[in-house]
């Protein structure tokens, strides 16, 4: 059976230009399909523009030309809000950072990506509660971030961006401010969830052992993404 199209790039460019001064290109020519259940790695020498490229596909960012189709949905003159409803119902979000809300404890974090998609309140923390205790926090759910290992507070991240049951999850270096063995930890966890989930990932990585784990590995350069 074919597999659908979750993500598709299409001749993406992406340039800035400051009062004054020539147009700066970060890339050009990107074209990729990302298919149902597959795991792509991203590798990029710093500033190639992988962040920018994440964030395009997330609908967070637009590209100076070119198109973004997220599950059959093109964002071509697609309102603010419609973006805004792919990424609460499609899509997940996992950065360098784990960007938890510090006032908020560790299963509220992860609850709120479910609340907001318009789960019920009380659902949403028994939900959230199971992924915390699958990923071994079942003793950290009323810790808030500040309480936190970064390696605990990157596994609630990873639970927070897959509550919402999206379709893709983007990950911009979700390892790239741990340890060597919080990193295994956190990339295994990930892939877990991905292939327990069946979701779609695009995940960039400096760390060459986590890329030998991916289904593809695509090099980013300024005139496209180059198999490896």
């Amino acid at each position: 059976m074919s597999k659908v199209v979750i993500l598709e790039l299409s001749d993406l460019r992406k340039s800035f230009k400051i009062a004054g001064k020539q147009e700066t290109r970060i890339f050009e020519k990107v074209n990729l399909k990302l298919k149902s259940s597959e795991l792509v790695g991203i590798i990029a020498p710093s500033g190639t523009g992988k962040t920018s490229l994440l964030n395009i596909s997330g609908l967070l960012d637009q590209a100076t030309s070119g198109s973004v189709s997220v599950i059959g949905q093109n964002s071509k003159g697609m309102t603010a809000e419609k973006r805004n409803t792919i990424r609460r119902n499609h899509i997940g979000f996992v950065f360098q950072s784990s960007n938890l809300l510090n006032e908020f404890s560790a299963v509220e974090n992860v609850a709120l990506s479910r609340i907001i998609k318009g789960y019920r309140f009380n659902e949403s923390l028994e939900y959230s509660r199971q992924l915390l205790a699958k990923v071994g926090l079942e003793s950290r759910l009323h810790n808030r971030p500040l309480e936190l290992s970064g390696g605990e507070q990157q596994r609630i991240a990873i639970c927070r961006a897959i509550a919402n049951d999206p379709q893709l999850l983007l990950a911009d270096e979700p390892t790239g401010n741990l340890d060597q063995e919080n990193s295994a930890l956190v990339f295994d966890l990930l892939l877990r969830m991905v292939k327990k989930k069946n979701l779609s990932a695009l995940v960039a990585t400096h760390n060459l052992e986590l890329i030998k784990k991916m289904d593809r590995v695509l090099k980013l350069t300024k005139t496209g993404l180059v198999d490896l």
